[in-house]
C-alpha cells in the first residue's frame, strides 16, 4: 500500500468538484475527540440526503475524503467518519493492526460509537434523518454490515466494499432487509466462504432486495487507488452500481452513470468515457496516481 495521495496536487487525487464545500468535523464520544471530514453542495436548500463513508483499517484519509466529495457532487451531505480518534491514523500495516484491534474488540462500545456517529451527523448538518446511505471499505465495510445487522434508523441504502464479514453483533438475522449491496473481490482472503457467510445471514432473515457483486481477478482493496491492487475499471463499476441504487431510491435527481470517472485516465477518441465530464489532455509528462502505469496523460475533468 502506498501513502495516501495529496488532493489536487501533482500525482494526487482529483481536486474537489466544483460546487462542493468541504471541511473537518470534530466530535466527542465518551470523553474522546474524533475528527472526520464533511463534504456537501455549496448551496443546500432544505434537508439533503446524508451519506456516511466508513474508512478502511488505516483510518480516515484522503481516499475517504475523495469518496465523500463524489457523493456530495451528486447531492448528498457526505461524512467521512473517524472511528479511531483524532490524529489516530496508520502509516504502516503494523500500525493499522494496532488501531483496528481495539476499535472493534469491544462490540458494545463499537455500536455505541456507530450510534454516536449518526447522532452528531444529523445534529450538525442539514441531513434528512430518514434518507441516509452508508458505504464502507475493508474495516469500514464491516461497519456497514454491522449497521445492516442492527438496522439503524434512517438508513435506506448500504454498500460494503471488500468487507470483513465477521459478525460482531448478537443480532441475527439482519434487521435491514433490502437495498443492501456487497462488493466482493474474487481474491478476498476470506475466500468464497466469507461472502457465503453473510449471504446465509440474509437468507435466514428472509431479506429482500439485497445484491452481492463478485469481481473476477480483483483483490482485497481493489477500490483503493493508493493500494497496489487497485483496479480502476472494477472500482468504477462497483461505484456505478452503488450510485444507481441512490437513483432508484430517489435520493438523487439524476443518474450519473460515470459517477467514478473524475480524475481517471481517458481516451480522447472515446468521448463517452467521461460521461458528463470532458476528456482533457495535458502536454505534461506527469502521470495521475490513479493510473500510474498508464502512458496517457488525458484525464476526465
Amino acid at each position: 500500500r502506498a501513502p495516501a495521495p495529496k488532493k489536487g496536487g501533482e500525482g494526487g487525487n482529483p481536486a474537489t468538484p466544483e460546487g462542493v464545500v468541504t471541511g473537518r468535523f470534530a466530535y466527542e464520544f465518551e470523553g474522546e475527540t474524533f475528527e472526520g471530514y464533511v463534504a456537501h453542495p455549496s448551496n443546500p436548500i432544505g434537508l439533503l440526503p446524508g451519506a456516511m463513508v466508513f474508512h478502511q483499517w488505516y483510518g480516515e484519509g484522503e481516499v475517504e475524503q475523495w469518496r465523500a466529495e463524489q457523493l456530495a457532487h451528486t447531492g448528498f451531505v457526505a461524512f467521512a467518519v473517524d472511528m479511531y480518534g483524532q490524529g489516530q491514523r496508520a502509516t504502516s500495516r503494523e500500525e493499522a493492526v494496532a488501531l483496528v484491534g481495539p476499535a472493534r474488540g469491544d462490540a458494545a462500545r463499537y455500536h455505541r460509537l456507530l450510534a454516536r456517529l449518526f447522532e452528531v451527523f444529523i445534529d450538525n448538518y442539514p441531513v434528512d434523518p430518514t434518507k441516509i446511505s452508508v458505504s464502507g471499505y475493508c474495516f469500514g465495510g464491516q461497519a456497514v454490515l454491522e449497521i445492516v445487522r442492527r438496522g439503524y434508523p434512517g438508513v435506506v441504502a448500504a454498500a460494503a466494499f471488500h468487507p470483513s464479514t465477521t459478525n460482531l453483533t448478537a443480532t441475527i438475522p439482519p434487521t435491514m432487509t433490502e437495498n443492501v449491496q456487497i462488493h466482493y473481490p474474487e481474491l478476498e482472503p476470506a475466500g468464497d466462504e466469507g461472502l457465503a457467510f453473510f449471504e446465509e445471514e440474509l437468507r435466514y432473515g428472509e431479506a429482500m432486495g439485497w445484491t452481492t457483486f463478485k469481481y473476477g481477478g480483483a483483490s482485497h482493496g481493489f477500490t483503493d487507488p493508493t493500494n497496489a491492487v487497485y483496479d480502476a475499471k472494477q472500482s468504477r463499476l462497483s461505484h456505478e452500481y452503488y450510485h444507481a441504487l441512490h437513483y432508484e431510491l430517489g435520493l438523487v435527481e439524476h443518474k450519473d452513470s460515470h459517477y467514478d470517472t473524475v480524475g481517471l485516465a481517458c481516451d480522447p477518441s472515446r468521448p463517452n468515457m467521461c460521461g458528463d465530464y470532458s476528456c482533457t489532455c495535458s502536454a505534461s509528462s506527469r502521470r495521475h496516481l490513479l493510473f500510474s502505469t498508464a502512458p496517457s496523460v488525458c484525464t476526465c475533468a
